[in-house]
């Protein structure tokens, strides 16, 4: 376990050797905050993936009332390509990715939330396709469920009755060394720092891919913190920030019309039906 009040150059010099020498081809971001009766769900879903043994997991506990750390920790000592870094006080959810980006050793870099789901094959099919395309940012279809007996479940029969996000924001790819010439999550952000991300992206003209598989399941809770007055005005500042950005704030329409478009045929490619070998490239001057 890293615990960041201690680390000082050893640590940077560590995390140098690690990425010049990593064998890991992605590394998942997983921060959590206040989500102890969730951890036992997600650690039997990343010991599922298919591509595990080819992924490192880092995880992220930021002073969390729910001591998380305490099933983390001896889950990261069995495991060893999965680390856990600690600290003693609260962070935004984009300071801890940002903190992880750092950490990361893999050349590709994703995140994933505690309360959402990953196919078994997630990685995997990342893995293939995102370097056949040659993607700076990649996404996969992600439906949207509640909280129900049926939270893992990917059955094919489940999936038609749930609607697909037309927004990418609960799990995305992206290459590792964009930290360095596209720079980091704006963490002034609290709750649109994903959006503003993406729309960065579409301005820099990166290169962003869609692999049309429902492959993650985002979780949205009925009472949602979206509805508190605390909530609003986080996202009110953030809007107001969102407004001195030099670029248009907002989700690239192409992408959501290739979504828009798979929704209203409702005939979604659902990994274990068939797979599919389209990507849809969004083109960056769209």
């Amino acid at each position: 376990m890293l615990n960041k009040r201690n680390l000082r150059s050893p640590y940077n010099s560590l995390l140098a050797h690690l990425m010049s020498s990593s064998t890991f081809e992605i590394s998942v971001l997983i921060s959590t905050y206040n989500d102890r009766g969730l951890v036992e769900k997600k650690l039997r879903e990343i010991r599922a993936q298919t591509a595990f043994d080819r992924a490192e997991f880092i995880f992220i506990e930021p002073a969390s009332p729910g001591q998380e750390r305490e099933l983390l920790e001896p889950f990261c000592q069995q495991h060893t390509n999965c680390r856990l870094i600690t600290f003693e006080q609260r962070l935004s959810l984009y300071k801890a990715w940002n903190i992880g980006w750092e950490a990361a050793t893999a050349p590709l870099v994703c995140i994933s939330n505690m309360d959402d789901t990953m196919h078994p094959r997630l990685l995997e099919r990342v893995l293939i396709k995102m370097p056949e395309s040659e993607c700076d940012l990649f996404s996969v279809l992600i439906a949207k469920q509640g909280i129900d007996a049926d939270l893992n479940s990917f059955d094919i029969s489940r999936l038609k009755q749930l609607d697909i996000s037309l927004r990418p924001g609960p799990f995305f790819v992206w290459k590792r060394d964009l930290l360095a010439d596209f720079g980091p999550f704006d963490n002034r952000f609290e709750v649109i720092g994903d959006k503003d991300f993406w729309a960065r992206a579409h301005h820099r003209k990166l290169k962003i891919g869609l692999l049309p598989e429902v492959l993650y399941l985002y979780t949205k809770h009925p009472d949602q913190l979206s509805k508190s007055p605390a909530f609003l005005a986080r996202r009110q500042a953030d809007m107001a920030l969102s407004a001195t950005k030099t670029y248009p704030h907002r989700w690239s329409h192409t992408l959501q019309r290739q979504i828009s478009r798979i929704r209203k045929m409702r005939r979604i490619p659902l990994i274990g039906a068939r797979l599919t070998n389209s990507i849809y490239i969004i083109a960056s001057t769209q």
